[in-house]
């Protein structure tokens, strides 16, 4: 990340919130934070994101969505897939999930 926060979201310095102290703690682009920390945060930010998204749909739809990627997922464990490769393979969903449509 060399941009700052403030690039990528609506921080306001100064004004308190979780992306100002998150900034103010650990510096605007994020250099105070180890290559850990950074997964860390990106693997709470996820789970919140499930969490928010399925709050939106039927238990019935989730559970049959989330049984059809597990499935596919587990299936392979990722064997074919370099360790270089992951955070492309992120990089490319969060994309997708940041222009189609994402209300928040």
């Amino acid at each position: 990340m060399n941009k700052p926060l403030e690039y990528y979201t609506s921080v306001t310095p100064g004004d308190g919130s979780l992306l100002d102290k998150l900034q103010n703690e650990y510096g605007s682009t994020f250099e105070k934070l180890s290559r850990l920390e950074k997964l860390y945060i990106v693997g709470l930010l996820i789970t919140n994101l499930v969490m928010n998204e399925a709050d939106a749909i039927t238990a019935d739809r989730e559970a049959a969505n989330q049984a059809k990627v597990h499935a596919a997922i587990t299936a392979t464990k990722f064997r074919n897939l370099p360790i270089k490769e992951h955070l492309g393979l992120v990089d490319a969903i969060v994309n997708q999930l940041k222009y189609h449509g994402y209300k928040n």
